[in-house]
């Protein structure tokens, strides 16, 4: 819950109201939030980007509402959930591939502790 709380200070609403992105954009990006803030939660040698990930979400502004906030943290809820039930390892070394300095899906949202 505290990495959630110092998630939600750094996306303070500072956006443009211009360039709106495809909804199906937008929605995997929050999927893949939700995703790091999990990792972070499971994996202790893991931990978010917060600088990455607030320039991310404010280039595509997400937080302007509430209910993104609320949305990436249930998304993230459920996520963490599936972790813990299944191979945890496995799941922080698959986030480190994905979220990593050298991520493939999006690089620089996670780094080591």
């Amino acid at each position: 819950m505290r990495l959630y709380a110092s998630f939600m200070l750094f996306l303070l609403p500072v956006f443009s109201p211009s360039s709106a992105l495809a909804a199906g954009v937008r929605d995997d990006l929050m999927e893949k939030i939700a995703d790091v803030v999990a990792l972070a939660r499971v994996c202790p040698s893991l931990e978010m980007d917060t600088v990455s990930v607030t320039t991310i979400a404010i280039g595509q502004q997400i937080g302007r509402h509430r209910r993104d906030y609320e949305v990436i943290d249930a998304m993230a809820n459920a996520r963490e959930g599936e972790m813990r039930r299944g191979d945890a390892p496995s799941a922080c070394e698959s986030g480190r591939r994905q979220y990593g300095p050298g991520g493939l899906t999006v690089p620089g949202l996670l780094r080591e502790r």
